[in-house]
């Protein structure tokens, strides 16, 4: 059997997640000598290249340094859980946490959880990924993120767990002179005329299109965008309306200073959940537990229903 160390797997593991032996390095609490010695020490007993040095000193995995990685992450998972299972209470919150997110979701998730872990889980080392919702469940199945935060309703990959956070409603995004701007609520047939611009993010688009059309209403879907930004700028300036679960402070206003509106939508077929998602069947470490309880508490705080407050 080849003499191959955790520590090892760790500075290995260290360098895929930061891109480059020094990030590696500074993340780890060692030198740059230390982290190269021990991976080059790895590939030697391996007899593989497992990373590959690029330009700007950036290092990304080879081919068998994917494959090797997704088995390494399990490794180091199971003799955490091995830890945990004699002491309970002996384990330290500590080492790397990967939090993976779709963007729309991200600004009102990621800001709070990371200052949560900044004052109350210090030795936590926290990264998190932004990405479409087909890229991140694919990231959970592969071990590159511990945790997802994403919408039930895209969830479509199978092998994973849904870890319910918040209920959430669907929200009619209009500028604000529109003639439905002032209420409190919108059934999606008065809005179903006007010309629709939602976010290009499969499945997203997808699934409303196909719910609208469910209700017996034809879309009329104008722009496909992959930024929210840019779709809150064209709504502003009356070229259509959106559809949005995450609702920012009602202060929030377009890149041009311009207000826009959001109003709940009121179809209950429109119902979702915002959800952490981990791999099925398997033991979360007391980390991700820690995450999920403390992702439900900034989805209260956040909840459109608390910014009147």
């Amino acid at each position: 059997m080849k003499d191959i160390t955790l520590r090892q797997i760790e500075y290995f593991l260290a360098v895929l997640d930061r891109g480059s032996l020094s990030a590696a390095a500074a993340a780890s609490n060692v030198s740059q000598a230390t982290v190269s010695a021990a991976l080059s020490q790895l590939e030697k007993q391996l007899n593989v290249t497992l990373i590959a040095r690029g330009p700007a000193r950036r290092a990304r995995p080879t081919s068998a340094g994917r494959e090797f990685g997704i088995r390494a992450r399990s490794i180091l998972a199971t003799v955490t859980e091995a830890v945990e299972s004699v002491n309970e209470d002996s384990a330290v919150l500590h080492g790397p946490l990967r939090i993976g997110c779709i963007p729309t979701a991200a600004p009102r998730m990621l800001p709070g959880t990371a200052s949560c872990f900044e004052r109350q889980f210090p030795d936590i080392d926290i990264s998190f990924v932004e990405a479409h919702p087909t890229t991140i469940q694919q990231m959970i199945l592969a071990g590159e993120v511990d945790l997802a935060v994403m919408y039930r309703k895209q969830v479509q990959i199978e092998g994973l767990k849904k870890h319910p956070l918040s209920e959430v409603q669907l929200h009619a995004l209009v500028s604000a002179d529109h003639p439905l701007a002032k209420r409190r609520g919108v059934d999606i047939a008065e809005l179903v005329g006007d010309p629709l611009i939602l976010l290009d993010s499969p499945p997203t688009a997808d699934l409303l299109v196909g719910q609208i059309r469910g209700l017996g209403h034809e879309p009329n879907v104008r722009w496909l965008l992959p930024n929210a930004e840019t779709i809150r700028s064209m709504v502003a300036w009356g070229l259509g309306f959106s559809l949005a679960n995450a609702v920012p402070h009602p202060d929030i206003r377009s890149f041009q200073g311009m207000e826009v509106t959001y109003l709940p939508v009121n179809n209950p077929e429109f119902s979702n959940t915002i959800v952490g998602v981990t791999v099925e069947d398997s033991r979360m470490l007391k980390k991700v537990t820690t995450a999920l309880d403390v992702l439900r508490q900034v989805a209260e705080d956040t909840a459109p229903s608390n910014w009147a407050k």
